[in-house]
């Protein structure tokens, strides 16, 4: 009997050791994957509708994300006398402009190029409008003159006399941006600022994305700036300083976090090995959580990974609850027997709170969803089969918790119906109470926006949201109504009401317009004769412009412009910026620049067929896509409440008590709710993110306090785990409230004030005890 009872303690001993191995194995596998493969981004995309019913406007969508705009970094250096700022402008640019494999292109000021060695150089006279009369060839030829006596460049001065009318430069002067700048000391500057545009290649992923612009930053450093700042703006940015601001947002919770553990453990359980235990426990979750999230997504959001690992503070309740369960005369064991349904309950109600975001259209919320309900999981896994392996023969002397006096049946329905009522009357008096603007997606701060929109009007950057798109199979019709439009944003310009308009059809003209300036062009014959005409008293000799008159007459002759002409000049970028292929069709976007009054704006589009038809305003669509999505997803998760209440309901048949669990859940939500509107914000996407804790966390307060049967006086395991986790999740969303992202921000505000409310209704409601603390 004895060798028997030997072998089992033997054989318990190896199972205990085989457990152990696989978690650490798990646990070195994880981190060894992340390690090299992590990869976190912060753009907007993950939380944009996804699957969009409408093909344009997905389109657009996905232009505005990742187009030729997406790559842009306006710069701007300030604070400095002018000729200081001019040569820290022209020293940025040269030194950017070694970067060949970041950088497409930095520009400020008018750029000239070898006009000639460009591959649209022999289309210009049907890419451009041009006049062969003599008068105004005589125009043209005094010009070149005045340009040659003035001692301009030899390369200048020979490409005037093979295009001298400056058919090509003024086709590429009508393309290119047209900044609402003063050049000073050869560079572009709009008061006492110098600015510049920066074009990252456009294939960048997040990191190439993050090497520019500390490049940017680096190179500004180098050239001895003095006093002079340096300000950039553009998507790449704030999406490159979201980043920073998330990343100390999650270090200043963790800080948080670890001194509120060390403290609850040290002063509370007074045992640092509880800690370690808690530690291994909540780091396991997140890794997981990670990791499985990384495996599926192939890379991780940074608002989902600061939300989630702060919400994964939740899986703590776990271990604490055993903790505060077991004592000198229970061990973990049976500790984890006696709460095993309520933790089972709390983790599932939790992990379908979170199974609601599924499915919703929102790939982030999709994202968010499994973080969560892999960290859940896994934190209820290690708490319920490993930590009380690894808490044998640990004895807990903890500081207790007293079971209060309760409170009487009518006191706790009227405080029902005050918690319940109060919030829910004052949510139906409000207008417009949900938020489906785009600009909540935006993590940027309001100064920002204010100087990427000056930056924006100054350097002639296209409107990024009124956009109009004309599309068709055949790339020659969308050319023609690309032309029409551009003919009718021509009055709303001459009229004040725009300031330009960016289109391809100046760029890359239909094949109609340009078999129109071929027809159009004079014989060689007819030519000479007006230069004849025109070169009278002008001292240029015999044969002079034969290059000019051999390009006019190869002109008369050579094929029609297409979009592969453009594979090797310099303005490839901007045509594919403007127009592309996508679904076997073709998509010509046309940009307005600077509108001055969005009403009269409004009306002449209306007022025009062409421009009524092809109109889209990204921020419009995509606020009546959301509309339709936040609706669809805050009716799973009422669905998904009212699922929890109807099995509430179903327990308190068998239990009257448990009739009370549902209230302290409802009243967190709404008064979190109630709160967010109280400070004048409306309820985006972000606020249903955070609900889902303030559910998670209101069930397991309830249930737990719903099993409270001590008498009053005695200790209270329950009230004392549930405290513990209170104080330390309003701690910890406490500095996330005023994390820099306006989305974290929100997310711990909801968060404070429902878990909050949670906590208080819990105790009077669920189980009515009042708290009184001593030490055992």
């Amino acid at each position: 009997m004895g060798l028997m009872f030997r072998q089992h303690l033997v054989d318990g001993k190896m199972r205990v050791i085989y457990k152990n191995f696989l978690f650490f194995l798990a646990i070195v596998s994880s981190a060894w994957y992340l390690n090299g493969n992590l990869l976190v981004v912060s753009s907007i995309e993950q939380f944009m509708p996804s699957n969009v019913q409408d093909k344009n406007v997905e389109i657009l969508i996905n232009q505005s994300q990742k187009g030729a705009f997406a790559n842009l970094v306006l710069v701007q250096i300030s604070d400095s006398d002018d000729k200081n700022l001019s040569r820290l402008s022209k020293e940025l640019k040269l030194s950017l402009k070694k970067y060949t494999s970041i950088f497409d292109s930095v520009i400020n000021t008018e750029e000239h190029v070898d006009f000639k060695q460009d591959a649209l150089f022999k289309y210009r006279y049907l890419l451009h409008d041009s006049n062969f009369d003599a008068n105004n060839l005589h125009d043209s030829f005094e010009q070149l003159l005045a340009t040659f006596i003035a001692s301009a460049p030899g390369e200048f001065v020979d490409y005037l006399l093979t295009d001298p009318q400056k058919v090509f430069l003024n086709y590429l002067s009508l393309n290119q941006v047209k900044p609402a700048t003063k050049e000073k000391h050869g560079v572009w500057f709009i008061g006492n600022k110098s600015l510049l545009m920066v074009q990252i290649q456009k294939e960048s992923g997040f990191i190439q994305k993050d090497l520019a612009i500390n490049t940017i930053k680096e190179s500004f450093i180098a050239i001895n700036p003095g006093n002079a700042k340096l300000l950039l703006s553009g998507p790449s940015v704030v999406a490159v300083e979201t980043r920073a601001h998330i990343k100390e947002s999650i270090q200043y919770v963790s800080l948080a976090l670890a001194v509120v553990m060390f403290f609850v453990f040290v002063f509370i359980y007074r045992s640092p090995y509880l800690l370690l235990l808690a530690i291994t426990t909540l780091s396991a979750a997140i890794l997981f959580a990670m990791l499985l999230t990384q495996i599926i997504f192939s890379q991780i959001h940074g608002i989902v990974l600061a939300f989630g690992i702060t919400a994964l503070g939740v899986c703590l309740d776990y271990p604490l609850h055993i903790f505060s369960n077991t004592s000198s005369a229970i061990t973990a064991t049976k500790a984890v027997k006696k709460i095993l349904t309520p933790l089972r309950i709390g983790a599932l109600t939790s992990v379908f709170a979170y199974v609601s975001l599924m499915g919703t259209g929102f790939d982030g919320l999709t994202q968010l969803a499994v973080f969560a309900i892999v960290g859940l999981l896994s934190a209820l896994f290690i708490s319920i089969y490993f930590i009380p392996e690894w808490m044998k023969e640990k004895k807990i002397n903890k500081r207790e918790v007293l079971a209060g006096r309760s409170i009487s049946l009518t006191h706790k329905v009227l405080i029902s119906f005050l918690v319940i009522l109060l919030p829910i009357t004052f949510l139906l008096q409000q207008d417009d109470l949900l938020n489906t603007s785009i600009s909540q997606l935006n993590p940027a701060s309001v100064e920002s926006k204010r100087i990427d929109a000056e930056l924006r009007q100054a350097l002639g950057v296209g409107e990024v949201d009124h956009i109009f798109l004309a599309s068709d199979k055949d790339l020659d019709a969308t050319l023609t109504k690309t032309q029409k439009v551009q003919q009718e944003l021509k009055s709303l310009i001459k009229t004040g009401v725009i300031s330009d308009s960016v289109s391809v059809s100046t760029l890359l003209p239909s094949q109609k317009v340009q078999q129109y300036r071929k027809n159009d062009l004079p014989n060689k014959q007819e030519l000479l004769n007006n230069i004849s005409l025109a070169t009278e008293n002008l001292p240029f000799k015999k044969g002079a412009f034969d290059m000019f008159v051999n390009d006019v007459e190869y002109s008369r002759t050579m094929p029609l412009l297409g979009y592969q002409d453009f594979e090797h000049s310099i303005m490839k970028d901007r045509l594919q910026s403007l127009l592309f292929l996508q679904n076997d069709a073709w998509y010509s976007i046309t940009r307005v620049v600077d509108i001055k009054n969005i009403d009269i704006f409004n009306k002449q589009v209306e007022k025009s067929s062409i421009l009524k038809e092809t109109y889209y305003s990204i921020s419009t669509e995509v606020s009546s896509i959301m509309n339709g999505y936040l609706k669809e997803t805050w009716l799973r998760l009422l669905i998904m409440l009212l699922l929890i209440l109807l099995a509430v309901l179903y327990f308190s048949y068998l239990s009257k008590k448990r009739i009370w669990v549902i209230v302290p859940v409802f009243s967190g939500v709404l008064i979190s709710l109630s709160f967010q509107v109280l400070l004048g914000n409306s309820i985006n996407i972000f606020h249903l993110m955070s609900l889902l804790l303030v559910v998670g966390l209101g069930f397991d307060y309830s249930l737990f306090f719903n099993q409270e049967t001590q008498k009053e006086g005695t200790p209270s395991n329950s009230t004392h785990a549930i405290i513990i986790s209170a104080i330390t999740t309003i701690i910890i969303f406490s500095i996330l409230a005023f994390s820099e992202v306006s989305i974290l921000s929100s997310i711990g505000q909801v968060v404070v004030v429902g878990v909050l409310s949670c906590f208080v209704v819990a105790k009077f409601i669920s189980t009515p005890t009042l708290i009184n603390t001593s030490e055992s």
